[in-house]
């Protein structure tokens, strides 16, 4: 939260810290970017007032329906996870990474936060996960002001020109019923993921939930609006989501002395082994993401492809991103032999399975490879992960479950709402990971994926868009 005697409101609740935030929201109205008023974003500015402006051109491009080798996580569609990230940091004012004095006072009064970044060129991104309403409207369409972070994970990838706000309710602990404001696949934009659909809006706050006065999303459901949202499934095939639902965790903001068990932190969602292959691995060129599939950064040694599915972006502290060689980290695998489970721990160990050989290489699905990673290390913060293995196939049938222990030896983990490491004194981030387990679903023999591209596109035998 920000910090006690710093912070003045707008009637709507809206967040006004300095002049600087004025000044950018002034240039927002101005643009025709947000309706008159205290931060009012013009997709909730009047409920039934149709929104006749067009979203940013790039949103339009990630709303282009083009899967190619895209995930299925479960044999039946459904939603398989929801639940609150984080606050008031989606759509700050003023951000520049070339003022960073200001900018970090700006992000810590939001209730963000500012690494200490030791390295030569860093981006915003490496100091905080707060982002800028433009920065918002760029993926998302429209800005928004101070809005809060709820990913929501299908079994199904989406079909992005079926996804708007208007296709889900987030009911809150409160009774309310919340439209988000925005959503997009975003990050989840290579075009081997979009199981994913995340929602910017109104959600909570940050009291712990053991208090009356907390609030946040106790269950998210997908209903039905001007164009339902489909999934896309083996075939390829369509299926409505209208009417899927799941119940939300609780909030994010555990107390800090909870057990470990009980900490709000992201967790695991899904685990699936296939053959290793890089197929999709890209997103649109206005992105600029290169690639980063384990062929990319392993070669040869890439054979196989655990690939973890999460509730949230996993961060060391909330900013930083994973680097490819912290797997023994965060995770260990379990196998179950004919003796007894075996747990591998360790990268670049040949681990013997009932005879076969397993090695776990490294982590893949993160950011670009490196001769070495430092605090400027850009990942791409999305849902997936990928633990890259080599050795026998019968070796990986024995891999049943992705452990992410969580406390000492090893560290937790936390979405962008997390403390980073250098937390502002009084402030309640987002909780770190709680330990636990997911169950491996073994897809080597079926990869269990699905690839369609809209034909109305143009020919994209020049590269995709």
């Amino acid at each position: 939260m920000p910090r006690a005697g710093r912070t003045q409101f707008c009637a709507n609740g809206v967040p006004m810290k300095s002049n600087k935030v004025l000044r950018g929201l002034s240039i927002l109205v101005a643009a025709g970017l947000l309706a008159s008023g205290c931060g009012t974003t013009r997709p909730d500015a009047v409920a039934g007032e149709p929104i006749t402006r067009q979203p940013t051109r790039t949103y339009q491009v990630l709303k282009q329906d083009i899967l190619i080798n895209a995930d299925l996580w479960d044999h039946e569609p459904k939603m398989l996870a929801a639940g609150l990230g984080f606050t008031g940091i989606i759509g700050v004012p003023g951000l520049d990474v070339d003022q960073p004095e200001e900018s970090e006072q700006l992000a810590r009064e939001a209730g963000g936060t500012w690494n200490i970044v030791e390295c030569a060129e860093a981006t915003l991104g490496n100091f905080t996960s707060a982002v800028t309403p433009l920065g918002v409207a760029a993926t998302y369409g429209f800005p928004v002001i101070f809005s809060d972070g709820l990913p929501v994970e299908f079994t199904w990838p989406v079909r992005p020109s079926t996804l708007d706000p208007t296709d889900f309710v987030v009911i809150l602990n409160t009774g309310e019923r919340v439209t988000p404001q925005v959503c997009s696949i975003m990050p989840n934009a290579d075009f081997n993921e979009r199981a994913v659909a995340v929602l910017f809006g109104k959600f909570g706050n940050r009291i712990s939930p053991d208090r009356t006065e907390a609030v946040y999303p106790v269950r998210v459901e997908v209903v039905e609006d001007a164009t339902p949202l489909q999934l896309v499934g083996p075939g390829p095939s369509f299926v409505s989501a209208v009417g899927m639902g799941v119940d939300c965790p609780g909030s994010p903001y555990t107390d800090p002395d909870v057990p470990p068990e009980e900490r709000g932190g992201p967790r695991l969602v899904g685990a699936k082994l296939s053959i290793m292959a890089a197929e999709g691995d890209g997103a649109p060129a206005f992105l600029n993401q290169p690639p980063n599939d384990g062929i990319t950064l392993y070669g040869d040694q890439a054979q196989y492809r655990l690939r973890v599915f999460t509730s949230g972006g996993f961060s060391p502290d909330g900013v930083r991103g994973i680097y490819p060689t912290e797997f023994s980290r965060y995770f260990r695998l379990r196998a179950e032999t004919a003796s007894g489970p075996v747990l591998l721990t360790e990268t670049g160990v040949d681990y013997l399975l009932d005879g076969h050989q397993v090695r776990v290489v490294g982590l893949a699905e993160l950011g670009a490879v490196q001769t070495s990673y430092d605090d400027c290390y850009a990942e791409d913060q999305d849902n997936q992960i990928d633990i890259i293995l080599a050795g026998d196939v019968e070796g990986m049938r024995l891999i049943t479950e992705v452990e992410v222990p969580s406390v000492a030896p090893y560290s937790p983990l936390y979405n962008p709402g997390g403390p980073g490491n250098n937390p502002t004194p009084g402030v309640r981030y987002s909780a770190p990971s709680p330990p636990h387990q997911q169950k491996v679903l073994m897809a080597i023999d079926d990869p269990m994926t699905v690839t369609y591209i809209d034909p109305a596109l143009e020919d994209l035998s020049g590269g995709l868009p």
